[in-house]
């Protein structure tokens, strides 16, 4: 399942995740040429800060070297059969309120932790700070996304702050954020409230966005799911559904949205899906208005030759037996040899311009982040066909920003700038936009974020996943609904006859009703005794 391993707040401030690690890095709005300020968001049980990355107190032995080479462990990181450990990050996100600093981060162990920083953003500390959270809230489920916002106050004098967390149950709960608060947080009960829920489902984005309809000051929230579709809800109002984004035929992997009103509104969602498409909506009346083709993995040239190999021996048998075999073949079918082996890259990250230009799109597999520019919107006439056309948006790619490793997340700043979120020893990556052309252009080297963080980071040996996206045992995601193929007559026996089963049909929906009427019978017998 896809998570959200970076955001960024305005142009100064980014929060990142590194495996079971949180940093927060903090830049000099005034003075490009200062790094930023880097501070590592601890862990709840965490007293102070760990002395290497697996995360062991600095008072215990080290263990000798087994003798891995860095191959080796990072093969073992990539296998889906390594223990998680508690401490694994899920998502974080970054605001400023009251001129703090606020960070949230939500792990594995369903814990979702907040910290601030009262020190003011130009000073710059040579090593790393350590931040102990403010306030930690025990999460009924995982959460896979976070965002803050504010609602109003039931006494109407001043908003009130939370964070928003949308977890692998298809909930979303709204938590407080203590500004009133400096000191570590104690243990006490976590105070919630769900604003709204996806049915039998997983949360894989929210958004929150003006609404241009229905007054001033009134606002959505976009929530996008594992069921193929973004729901478009009124916000604080989450009981009046605005609508749906309705198109992908797979998983909703990742979703951005913006509305830009310099050159009219254009209340836009990008959202990236399962099925290797990257669409753009209109949020305001739920209708898609542009879309990024599929791209397939390019093949491993060795892996290539393996499987042809015994693809080839695998002919070569089956021909033995049948002489007639390659009678009717010729050379042509070499012109379909391409350097793909077929499979869709799912984009696992995709994000989208404050002023609705360009998008950028990173995709499983790949070592690189596509750039797509966002035409300016035609000007609409009388012609009903005009109209239409109008809509559709035609988004061809135009840049391609070679990394060191596949991306796990990515970011846009709102100086129009890239983050790029990579494997060690890289770990962070920066383009910015620049020339009469406007391409992008790597500043790794003199970006205030990444010289800071590596620095910091680089001598700790980090080892980070291969990929945002989890996988099951067969090599499918996890992201990916399974539905029992089996189909059953009117007597709930199973039909060897059938050729596949409904969604409606599945093995899940039914052990749920199952479960269901068992609690229903025994309410009936309480009540009739």
């Amino acid at each position: 399942m896809s998570k959200q391993l970076i955001h960024s707040f305005k142009s100064h401030v980014i929060v990142a995740a590194l495996s079971d690690r949180a940093f927060a890095a903090v830049a000099n709005e005034k003075s490009t040429n200062a790094n930023a300020r880097v501070m590592e968001l601890l862990p709840p049980h965490t007293t102070e800060k760990k002395s290497n990355s697996n995360g062991k107190d600095g008072n215990e032995k080290a263990k000798p070297d087994s003798g891995e080479t860095h191959e080796m462990k990072e093969d073992k990181c990539s296998t889906n059969e390594e223990l998680k450990s508690t401490d694994d990050i899920q998502a974080v996100c970054s605001t400023e309120i009251d001129s703090r600093i606020w960070f949230a981060v939500s792990r594995e162990d369903k814990t979702l932790c907040l910290y601030c920083t009262s020190e003011s953003i130009g000073n710059n500390n040579n090593g790393l700070t350590n931040l102990q959270p403010l306030a930690i809230y025990n999460m009924p489920k995982r959460a896979r996304c976070l965002l803050f916002s504010t609602v109003a106050s039931s006494s109407g004098k001043e908003d009130c702050n939370i964070i928003i967390a949308g977890d692998l149950s298809g909930d979303s709960y709204a938590y407080p954020v203590p500004i009133h608060e400096c000191t570590a947080a104690t243990a006490k009960p976590s105070p919630r409230r769900l604003l709204l829920g996806h049915t039998a489902s997983m949360l894989t984005g929210m958004q929150i966005v003006p609404s241009f309809t229905g007054g001033a000051g009134k606002r959505f929230i976009l929530t996008a799911d594992r069921d193929e579709k973004v729901r478009v809800t009124s916000f604080p109002e989450t009981y009046n559904i605005h609508g749906y984004l309705l198109g992908h035929t797979a998983f909703i992997s990742d979703m951005d949205a913006v509305s830009c009103t310099e050159d009219g509104v254009r209340p836009l969602c990008l959202t990236g899906s399962g099925d290797g498409t990257v669409r753009l909506w209109d949020y305001q009346t739920c209708k898609e208005v542009g879309m990024v083709p599929v791209v397939l993995k390019a093949v491993d040239n060795d892996k290539k030759d393996t499987k042809d190999n015994k693809d080839d021996d695998a002919v070569d048998d089956d021909n033995e037996c049948d002489p007639e075999a390659n009678e009717g073949e010729s050379d042509d079918d070499d012109f379909f040899e391409e350097d793909y082996d077929g499979l869709i890259a799912v984009p696992t990250s995709v994000a989208i311009s404050c002023d609705a230009s360009h998008v950028a799109v990173a995709r499983d597999g790949v070592e690189s982040v596509d750039i797509h520019p966002i035409p300016a919107p035609a000007k609409t006439t009388s012609s009903s066909s005009s109209l239409l056309l109008s809509r559709l948006i035609s988004m061809h790619k135009k840049q391609t920003l070679t990394c060191s490793s596949q991306p796990l997340d990515i970011s846009l700043l709102s100086d129009g700038s890239l983050l790029v979120l990579v494997r060690e020893p890289a770990y962070l990556l920066h383009f910015k936009c620049s020339g009469s052309n406007l391409e992008f252009e790597d500043i790794t080297s003199s970006s205030p974020f990444c010289s800071a963080l590596t620095s910091l980071v680089s001598s700790q040996n980090l080892i980070t996943p291969v990929t945002a996206l989890e996988y099951n045992e067969d090599g499918t995601y996890k992201l990916q609904k399974k539905i029992d193929d089996r189909e059953f007559d009117n007597d709930g026996e199973e039909d060897a006859g059938g050729k596949g089963g409904t969604h409606w049909n599945d093995k899940e929906r039914r052990n749920t009703h199952r479960l269901a009427n068992g609690r229903r019978r025994k309410r009936k017998l309480k009540e009739t005794k």
